[in-house]
């Protein structure tokens, strides 16, 4: 009862003031005090004698705290930390030191199974010296709040691999078992399963799963043997920390005045009472009937695409669905119900078109729900419907909003558009950055009648492996929301990428198209109460070349992901001062033919629309034969500008994307730890850029480079001094025939009086080379070549502005060769 709640959370108050008013000192056993319990829980000293454990029980060190299956303890120490534990856990605080002058504070424990959410206090927040250890490795935590699970469930009763998220806060290492793996973005987890352990995006249903695991259990009272009572507290010591305390120690909440209700009692009962709109009809089986579309594979000459029609199901007895669609198609499937928060189950069902159906259904507010199921020749089957939201309300101001990429239940790709399973694998695997769905409004929206809504960009990259033992795949989905033939507002989407298994083999392109699907003909394809869902799927193909110079063959499939928002990550003043500009810069790329690989250099030009979130431009490198190009027109590509850091774009005609690296912020330099080419460069934009074989043309191009920046004019140059600039270089290598990405670290000196300088390329796989440059006559340009230890090279770059400084940053394109190796790309730095 309430009484006995408001008890119990009093008592826990009391504890954590009385042991908070004395350090904790490095020679007492006493590290903090349990304020909360519901049994079982137990303590066991040294020699193995176990205590059950009551509210307000001190927390001794080196003592094991367990639970059993119903257990749950919270544990507060003097420093502000917290440990909830949850059931069937075992914790040991091994050592706990507090020094509240000093601002000190140091913690050790030891966690052998179970979960528990840790808080951090000044232990990890001044020192940051707190270590946990686990199972799975060693977290060394920084002022952060970090659950951790070793053997949990989803709340539909799935198991979960052994995790660690970041909930909220700085950072969480985990050590010990396999490379050193670090959280530093609040929502993602690293988990720790058969062999190394890797880093993703915490998906909602773990993060219910332990809220549900660590929460209170009905009818228990806090540990204690007798419910507490009011005498109870008041013949306890909360009082002298409380109630008894002066006025002026502790001040009572002054009552404010009741709000003037003006409205006639009887006009507000009126209206609580009347029925607004029209009752559902209810069927004569007591179901609940539900409308949604329904979409399955249709294949014509081998090629797969996905095809709707609209239906209704109802709820049976047993908690499943039936339902028809189509001419006279009937289906059902597993019972899923909705709920406030996405969650999602493994689920079975049957279709009269399809037969056998296994696949994942998800739910969510609004009466949200999604069956993404295949049959056993994985033909797809997908039904969608629940409450439609508003685009165009959602999709408001300059903020970018991010929809998180649930897998796809039949590959496991988070990669919208990634059809082909071996890329959609490749982009989820260990080492692989995907991005959310990124969407922000478009700035030309001013009423609803108006053509788009929004804009949008996914996309997926994986550089796994150095040399020869290089892995790489990518994948940019950019897209418009827009209004429908049939009415309503839906995303169309192109997607392109590409991916290569072996550093000598030849690159694999994928493209397809992409569209989010509706729940009803006529109505905006977004679900939810605040349009927090969608649901996206990708047709298209995948080109494999022929190891000769045949054509190759081409396969198609179909993908489909649910999408939720993440409010916590969405995105608020971003700059687009690249809006109705043109921007220069440099590119770079290995372009590949049937007889062989060309390296080189050339330019970017893109000129960016503030009016519709979108761009036109070109990338145009010089090849040993011939100019090889791509150009992002409004008639054979899907671009979108979200903001100078968030640019993508894809085409349907060559295959080719573009995607700043802000959107996949891949850590490749500094040793794989920073994602950043420079420090303070925000005011230069870089990113990756490729196409595939088509048509007239066998060239392809896999994850070249290209950079763009605000060059100032010559004459703002200054005319004395000098400046030294440190940043970092990508770009391809070929290594006696072989292929792959490597990065380096770049230094450069600029004399301003003499218009000369040099720029340095150190650690660039395992290559050093300097080039000595001379500046441009006519513009804030320079160039030069030079030859170290070997390797030629040479550098084409331009002074970058921020807006207050001309010569802030540099950037630009470089070559080297030494023998049978060469390469080719990007650098840019910032003084």
């Amino acid at each position: 009862m309430k009484t006995t709640r408001r008890h119990a959370l009093l008592c826990a108050s009391a504890a954590l003031l009385l042991l908070a008013s004395a350090p904790a000192q490095a020679d007492t056993n006493i590290a903090g005090v349990t304020a909360a319990v519901n049994p079982d829980a137990r303590s066991f000293d040294a020699g193995g004698k176990p205590k059950l454990i009551s509210l307000g029980d001190p927390v001794i060190r080196n003592h094991r705290i367990e639970t059993s299956g119903q257990g749950l303890v919270q544990i507060l120490l003097a420093d502000g930390t917290s440990f909830t534990v949850g059931p069937n856990s075992s914790v040991v605080i091994d050592s706990f030191v507090y020094d509240p002058e000093k601002n000190t504070a140091s913690l050790a424990a030891t966690m052998t199974k179970g979960a528990l959410r840790f808080i951090g206090g000044k232990a990890s927040k001044a020192s940051g010296d707190v270590k946990i250890d686990t199972p799975i490795g060693t977290a060394g935590i920084r002022g952060a709040v970090v659950d951790i699970n070793l053997n949990g469930q989803t709340p539909d009763g799935q198991p979960l691999p052994p995790h660690m998220t970041l909930v909220y806060g700085k950072e969480v290492q985990l050590t010990g078992n396999g490379a050193p793996q670090r959280l530093f973005k609040q929502g993602f987890s690293i988990v720790a399963g058969d062999g190394q352990p890797r880093i993703q995006r915490t998906p909602p249903q773990w993060v219910s799963g332990l809220q549900q695991f660590l929460a209170g259990r009905p009818g228990q009272s806090g540990g204690a043997s007798n419910t507490p009572t009011d005498q109870t507290v008041a013949s306890s010591a909360v009082s002298q920390t409380n109630s008894a305390q002066l006025p002026s120690e502790n001040t009572i909440p002054v009552p404010q005045p009741r709000p003037i209700v003006t409205t006639p009692v009887e006009e507000v009962a009126g209206e609580s009472q009347r029925d607004v709109g029209t009752r559902p009809e209810v069927p004569d089986d007591g179901g609940e009937p539900w409308d949604g579309s329904v979409g399955v594979v249709s294949e014509d000459e081998g090629y797969r695409e996905l095809s709707g029609s609209f239906g209704q199901m109802t709820r049976q007895a047993d908690g499943s669905w039936a339902g028809t669609h189509g001419e006279e198609q009937s289906f059902t499937l597993d019972g899923k119900s909705a709920s406030s928060g996405l969650t999602s189950a493994t689920v079975s069902g049957s279709s009269t078109l399809l037969g056998e159906l296994e696949g994942k259904a998800y739910a969510g507010s609004g009466e949200f729900l999604a069956y993404l199921m295949r049959n056993d020749v994985n033909d797809a089957f997908i039904v969608v419907g629940g409450q439609t939201a508003s685009m165009s309300s959602t999709f408001t101001g300059t903020k970018v909003l991010h929809y998180v990429v649930q897998p796809d239940p039949a590959t496991g790709a988070v990669s919208i558009g990634a059809v082909n399973a071996d890329l959609a694998r490749a982009l989820s695997g260990s080492g692989a950055v995907n991005s959310d769905l990124l969407v922000v409004a478009a700035s030309g929206v001013n009423s609803s009648e108006s053509a788009a809504v929004g804009k949008a960009i996914q996309a997926s990259i994986l550089i796994n492996g150095t040399g020869t033992g290089q892995f790489s795949a990518i994948n940019v989905t950019a897209g418009t929301f827009a209004r429908l033939e049939q009415g309503g507002h839906g995303l169309a989407a192109l997607s392109s990428g590409g991916y290569l298994t072996s550093p000598s083999g030849h690159v694999e392109n994928t493209q397809s198209v992409v569209e989010t699907v509706g729940g009803s003909e006529s109505s905006d394809e977004l679900f939810g109460k605040n349009g927090e869902y969608m649901v996206i799927v990708a047709s298209g193909e995948t080109y494999v070349p022929d190891p000769g110079e045949g054509e190759g063959t081409i396969s198609y499939d179909v993908g489909a992901n649910v999408l939720s928002r993440n409010n916590n990550l969405t995105q608020t003043n971003v700059s687009r001062s690249f809006a109705n500009q043109t921007l220069t810069g440099f590119a770079a790329g290995a372009v590949k033919t049937w007889s062989g690989i060309d390296l080189d250099t050339g330019t970017v030009s893109l000129s960016f629309n503030g009016g519709t979130n979108s761009f036109t431009g070109a990338i145009d490198i010089d090849t040993a034969d011939e100019r090889e190009e791509i150009y992002l027109t409004s008639s054979n590509s899907e671009t979108a500008y979200l903001n100078d850091r968030l640019i993508g774009a894809a085409s349907d005609v060559d295959g080719s994307y573009l995607v700043s690296s802000d959107v996949v912020p891949a850590k490749i330099f500094a040793d794989d730890t920073s994602s950043a080419i420079c420090n303070s460069c925000s005011f230069m934009t870089w990113g990756w850029w490729g196409k595939a074989a088509s048509g007239e043309s066998s060239q392809s191009v896999h994850l070249g480079n290209w950079i763009i920046g605000k060059t100032p004019e010559v004459g703002r140059l200054p005319s004395s001094g000098s400046a030294t600039y440190n940043g970092n270089a990508v770009g391809t290598v070929l290594n006696n025939g072989d292929q792959y990405i490597a990065t380096g670290t770049m230094r450069s000196t600029m004399n301003f009086g003499t218009r000369t300088g040099d720029v340095e390329i150190t650690d660039y796989d395992g290559r050093d080379f300097t080039s000595n440059v001379n500046f441009g006559s006519g513009a804030a340009t320079f160039s030069g070549s030079g030859t170290t230890d070997g390797v030629s090279s040479s550098v084409t770059g331009a002074f970058a502005s921020n807006g207050t400084d001309p010569v802030k940053g540099i950037m630009g394109n470089f070559s080297a060769e030494d023998g049978t190796w060469s390469s080719s790309g990007i650098f840019a730095g910032s003084r």
